[in-house]
């Protein structure tokens, strides 16, 4: 990793995100590129007037402001002025911004704090991250890692679909790099999906079922194991939907961070159903990295 964008909290965050730059700055010497964005609504202009300012002077008096705040944060946390990028920025339209800076800057990776109290047909800053921006995005818990961060993979050993599987590699090795970074092993849960509708209709016996996959997924898992070097028992497997499993394996490990694929989905329909990893998400009480085919 070389460039790490940060989406820095409203004025008065806690800034996680940026801590966890830091964590991961530090162990990799990546530039960290700090993005704190305002925006004043002014409903009525008589306010301007009444303050005696115009509209650009009000602008650049927040932007100035903000600035302040973000490089104090930044000598807080004791990042170095040549390992960061610190800017202010005046705009409200969030998700563009992080997107023509993704493209500008060659970004490996968008780290954002998250916000979770959103209603559920609201298209927050966070999922719209999570479905469109390119790198990988980390969306990260309030809680601190612990000195040796434990990583989880969650990755999808059923498919056999070539996109899927390929996802399923480069899921991985994002884990692994971060993992060998911060001098770490990589866990990897997967989650043994059942019929439930059948089992519900006693046409499948769901003890059964469940043993036949768990021997299929296996020969899976430890052909996986085999080519990246890795030892078998990293591999956890555990019977249920995967945005209810990952969690409960993930919560098990007690892990720091989990990686896991995304792709989006298009329409309101997508926003009424979610995807998988917005089920995770909302489940998990660690870091989430969201990685795209």
């Amino acid at each position: 990793m070389k460039k790490l964008l940060v989406i820095a909290d409203k004025t008065g965050g806690k800034n996680i995100a940026l801590a966890r730059a830091a964590n991961l700055q530090a162990a990799t010497g990546a530039k960290i590129i700090l993005r704190g964005y305002c925006y004043v609504n002014i409903h009525n202009p008589e306010d301007l007037k009444l303050a005696k300012l115009s509209r650009s002077q009000l602008e650049k008096q927040v932007v100035a402001k903000r600035q302040q705040e973000l490089e104090k944060i930044a000598k807080q946390l004791k990042i170095k002025p040549k390992n960061i990028d610190i800017k202010a920025v005046w705009g409200k339209d969030i998700s563009q911004a992080i997107t023509t800076l993704c493209n500008k800057h060659k970004i490996d990776m968008v780290i954002k704090s998250a916000h979770r109290s959103e209603t559920f047909l609201y298209t927050s800053t966070d999922w719209q991250l999570l479905r469109t921006c390119a790198p990988p995005v980390m969306i990260t818990a309030s809680k601190s890692w612990k000195k040796k961060p434990r990583i989880v993979a969650s990755l999808d050993f059923s498919t056999k679909l070539k996109a899927k599987i390929a996802l399923n590699h480069k899921v991985f090795k994002h884990a692994q790099e971060l993992a060998e970074a911060l001098g770490q092993e990589v866990h990897i849960a997967h989650a043994i999906t059942m019929p439930q509708a059948l089992i519900d209709m006693d046409i499948i016996n769901a003890k059964d079922y469940i043993s036949k996959r768990r021997k299929e997924i296996k020969l899976v898992s430890d052909a996986f194991c085999k080519e990246y070097g890795l030892d078998t028992s990293c591999v956890h497997l555990k019977a249920g939907p995967a945005d209810k499993v990952i969690p409960s394996i993930a919560n098990k490990l007690k892990a720091d961070v989990v990686v896991t694929g995304t792709v989006a989905r298009k329409g309101i329909k997508g926003k009424l159903m979610g995807n998988t990893v917005e089920g995770i998400l909302s489940r998990l009480h660690t870091d989430i990295i969201a990685i795209k085919p």
